[in-house]
């Protein structure tokens, strides 16, 4: 099966084999290799048609995000720019005196587990659900959050598959 590029256009074969998951799955390898640069990351990332946070591994904070996270998390730019996941979340254990990823309640937490795993060992993780309390402006509230992960180049991809309020 064959696709072309959301990037540059070029075709690409889609067989299931891809250098890439299913978040960069039809973006070619050129474009792919692009996200090592800043001038290219942009282009890329509106490229996909989610969510979707580009983290770097060390330390373990967003890099940039698309237009389309922006808006899921109701942010500006420099708000989720070298913040921590948590922080972009506004999850209420980014908030404490250890911070995201290293507060006491963070261990186990299956988001932060999924990214790590995803650095270390370069495996994608698909449909990680959590439930964190969110903090916003009226108050705390129980979000599910659900997202995949994908390593790409030194970075990896999080495309943020559901961020709502429970019932």
């Amino acid at each position: 099966m064959a696709a072309s590029c959301r990037v540059c256009g070029k075709s690409i074969a889609l067989n299931g084999k891809t250098a890439h998951g299913n978040i960069a799955c039809e973006i070619c390898d050129g474009c792919a290799a692009q996200v090592s640069g800043t001038s290219g990351r942009r282009v890329l990332l509106e490229s996909i048609d989610a969510p979707v946070l580009l983290m770097q591994g060390n330390p373990r904070q967003v890099v940039t995000a698309n237009k389309q996270a922006v808006a899921l998390f109701g942010k500006k730019l420099p708000e989720i720019e070298n913040h921590r996941g948590g922080q972009v979340f506004d999850c209420v254990h980014s908030f404490t005196e250890a911070g995201c990823g290293k507060d006491v309640n963070c261990e186990g937490c299956k988001i932060k587990d999924a990214i790590v795993d995803t650095f270390i060992t370069a495996n994608p993780h698909h449909g990680i659900s959590a439930e964190l309390s969110i903090k916003k402006a009226n108050g705390t509230k129980t979000y599910v959050v659900r997202v995949s992960t994908e390593k790409l180049g030194d970075f990896a991809l999080v495309r943020v598959e559901r961020y709502d309020a429970e019932a």
